[in-house]
């Protein structure tokens, strides 16, 4: 069992005990991406399953991210989204690796949630500013960044006038 930030086996242990049961599709990405290379980009299931609380716990009904990679967070988040709001959910998915998000299709396919997140392939900066100029600001619940750091300060600012 992998650990995020740090957190003692012992707490991860704890979280996986407390936490709700992983949906199979999330297990799923969560298993096969720790076989890549490049794993450490993927979130922990207890960060995933913290991401779904706080989707829960304010009532998210649309949310945006930056950064897909294999689509964990995404999928963590869009079942959330659909399960808090059957109708109207919706999660804007924003990266630039059609290699990594063609896995993540895969995973938001399995677990019928493909309907509400809509993947856009280009750089995030310019996803965010066209639905900022499209007067989306202030439309979104709820913001996850988990892509190239160098990017984030871009992606924060251009995040709160979405929030």
């Amino acid at each position: 069992m992998s650990s995020s930030l740090g957190l003692a086996p012992e707490v991860v242990r704890y979280l996986a005990d407390v936490n709700p049961t992983e949906h199979p599709a999330l297990a799923r990405c969560r298993v096969e991406t720790q076989k890549m290379s490049n794993a450490g980009m993927q979130i922990s299931a207890e960060q995933g399953a913290f991401m779904q609380t706080i989707a829960r716990m304010i009532r998210a009904k649309r949310a945006f991210e930056v950064g897909v990679f294999t689509g964990y967070s995404s999928l963590a988040t869009a079942l959330t989204l659909r399960d808090v709001h059957p109708l109207g959910a919706h999660l804007l998915a924003c990266d630039i690796s059609e290699q990594y998000t063609a896995k993540a299709r895969d995973y938001w396919r399995e677990a019928e949630v493909d309907d509400i997140i809509e993947l856009k392939i280009a750089p995030a900066t310019e996803t965010l500013d066209q639905r900022i100029a499209a007067g989306r600001g202030g439309s979104y619940d709820l913001g996850f960044i988990d892509a190239d750091k160098t990017g984030y300060d871009s992606y924060y600012e251009r995040g709160l006038q979405l929030l």
